[in-house]
């Protein structure tokens, strides 16, 4: 399947790694489905891209790829929508959702609120934490680097 994406072009993607999101993203609530796309020269940077508007990207992280210390309590009530069992087994992705600054250095992630996806489902779902020292504004890079 063939979607339009708002920093690569036109891409190809497999229809059955499209993901749902039934609510949508904080403030996109009319955005229900995306795709993962892979940057193939960095690997710790994907898109987060809505499959239907081709400006809605998101760039994502694996948090833990340059948080190591990052600990969060997903609350179960929240994930319910997405099939997630809290004493099941479970095979999910958590992602943060990058903001670019004009010096790429500067860039940060916002913990605060992680994108949970459930991958067998195929469903995803954006979570405010709770009582959470995290923040929208995490430098992702130390200052040096």
């Amino acid at each position: 399947m063939e979607i339009n994406t708002k920093y690569l072009g036109k891409v190809n993607i497999d229809k059955s790694s499209v993901l749902s999101f039934p609510n949508g993203l904080l403030g996109l609530k009319d955005s229900k489905e995306f795709a993962i796309i892979n940057l193939e020269d960095i690997p710790h940077f994907k898109f987060l891209q809505d499959i239907r508007n081709e400006n809605i990207s998101f760039l994502v992280i694996n948090p833990w790829d340059f948080f190591s210390d990052y600990d969060i309590e997903l609350p179960d009530d929240k994930l319910k929508n997405i099939d997630i069992n809290p004493k099941g087994d479970n095979l999910m992705e958590i992602y943060t959702i990058i903001t670019l600054s004009k010096e790429f250095k500067k860039s940060t992630a916002n913990l605060l609120a992680p994108v949970v996806i459930n991958l067998k489902e195929k469903k995803g779902k954006q979570i405010v934490l709770n009582n959470s020292p995290y923040t929208t504004k995490h430098p992702i890079f130390k200052e040096g680097v």
